[in-house]
């Protein structure tokens, strides 16, 4: 299941506030400064630092290595409408 676009538009690490890159294959997010996985269940991102995962040295090669295939996250809502109505 892939998370909605706004979603990802504004999702950050909940401890640095950086952004995260977003595996749906996986079902999972990842921040490379941190080395940190969180879970994605059922659609819902679970942003919470005492569910993620810390991954090791070789976890984080792979990722690396799939950065281009990962959706980045936190760029902030582009294109869209103002709630508002401004």
């Amino acid at each position: 299941m892939s998370l909605d676009a706004f979603l990802l538009s504004i999702l950050v690490d909940p401890e640095d506030k950086g952004p995260l890159w977003y595996f749906a294959d996986e079902s999972a997010l990842y921040n490379p400064r941190l080395r940190r996985r969180y879970p994605v269940r059922d659609g819902i991102p679970v942003l919470l630092v005492a569910e993620a995962e810390n991954v090791d040295d070789a976890e984080a090669a792979r990722l690396a290595a799939r950065e281009t295939t990962a959706v980045v996250t936190g760029a902030g809502p582009t294109g869209s409408p103002d709630p508002a109505g401004h």
